[in-house]
C-alpha cells in the first residue's frame, strides 16, 4: 500500500459554538486541526496509509492531539516531542453576510521551534511514495522553513513524490524573510504543486522580479552565471526524479504488477 507522509503544524481549535461572535460566547468548544493534519486524516479514512509529523509539547495537551490523530489511524510515531506549548487558533464562524473570523496564537509553539536535525527524515520517509507540506509550515519560523526543506531534500534524494498546497498567507510571514526568497527553495523539489490566484500571482511574481531577470543578467562573455547556477542547482536535485529507471519501475511496480494480480 502506498504511504503518504505529511509535514506540518496541528493546532488546537478553539471555536465560538454554532455562529455566535466572540462577545456572546461564554464557551470555546476545543478541537484539533491543521492543513496537513487534515489531509492525513483524509487519507486515512480512505483507507490509506498516512503519517503525520510535527512538534507537539509533551503535556496532557500534546498528547490529547495525537490521541485525535490515531483515533483516526494516523501514524505519528514521527511527532517530535518538546517545547512548551500548542499552537492555538480561535474562531467565529460567519453567518450570511458575516464572514468567519480567525485569531492566531502560535507564537513560540512548539512547532515554530522546530531546528533541523530534531527528525529523523531518514526514517520517517522510509516506504513512503509521497510527501506532502504546504506554505503555511516555512512561514511559521525560520527553524520551520529550514526543515521543511531538509525534508524536501531528504525526499527527493529518495525519490519520492513531492506536492504543496502554496497556501499563501501574507500575515504569517513575519519573521525575517520574505515567502518569494524561501519558497522559490522549496518548490524546486516538488513534482506537484496547488494554488489559487493569490498563490499564483506570489509565484508568478518571484519568477517575473527574482528569476527571470537573472537570465538576462550577463556577465563580460554573454553568460548569464547567476541563472545558470540555478539551472545546475534544479537539475540536480530534480533530475532524478524524471530518469528512465525511475519511470520503468514505476511502471512496473504501479501498472504491470497490478495488471498481473487484478489480471
Amino acid at each position: 500500500m502506498n504511504k503518504v507522509v505529511t509535514f506540518g503544524e496541528i493546532m488546537l481549535r478553539l471555536a465560538t459554538p454554532g455562529f455566535l461572535r466572540f462577545s456572546q460566547a461564554t464557551e470555546l468548544e476545543a478541537t484539533f486541526g491543521g492543513g496537513e493534519a487534515n489531509v492525513a486524516v483524509s487519507l486515512a479514512n480512505f483507507g490509506m496509509d498516512a503519517r503525520f509529523v510535527s512538534s507537539l509539547p509533551k503535556n496532557d495537551i500534546g498528547d490529547a492531539a495525537i490521541a485525535a490523530l490515531r483515533a483516526r489511524n494516523v501514524d505519528t510515531s514521527f511527532i517530535h516531542r518538546g517545547g512548551e506549548r500548542i499552537g492555538i487558533y480561535f474562531l467565529e464562524t460567519g453567518a450570511v453576510s458575516r464572514g468567519s473570523k480567525v485569531i492566531y496564537d502560535r507564537a513560540h509553539s512548539s512547532f515554530a521551534n522546530l531546528k533541523k536535525g530534531m527528525i529523523d527524515w531518514d526514517k520517517a520517509l522510509d516506504g513512503a511514495t509521497w510527501f506532502h507540506w504546504t506554505g503555511i509550515t516555512p512561514a511559521v519560523s525560520e527553524g520551520a522553513a529550514e526543515v521543511c526543506l531538509e525534508a524536501c531534500e531528504a525526499a527527493a534524494a529518495k525519490g519520492i513524490t513531492i506536492s504543496t498546497d502554496l497556501n499563501y498567507r501574507n500575515k504569517l510571514w513575519k519573521w525575517g524573510k520574505t515567502a518569494g526568497e524561501v519558497m522559490k527553495e522549496l518548490v524546486k523539489h516538488c513534482d506537484i504543486i496547488l494554488g489559487n490566484e493569490e498563490d499564483a500571482e506570489a509565484i508568478y511574481n518571484i519568477l517575473e522580479n527574482e528569476v527571470i531577470p537573472l537570465y538576462y543578467k550577463l556577465n563580460k562573455d554573454g553568460v548569464p552565471v547567476e541563472w545558470v547556477k540555478i539551472m545546475k542547482e534544479a537539475i540536480k536535485s530534480t533530475a532524478a526524479k524524471f530518469s528512465a529507471r525511475r519511470m520503468a519501475k514505476e511502471y512496473a511496480l504501479k501498472f504491470y504488477q497490478y495488471a498481473l494480480r487484478t489480471g
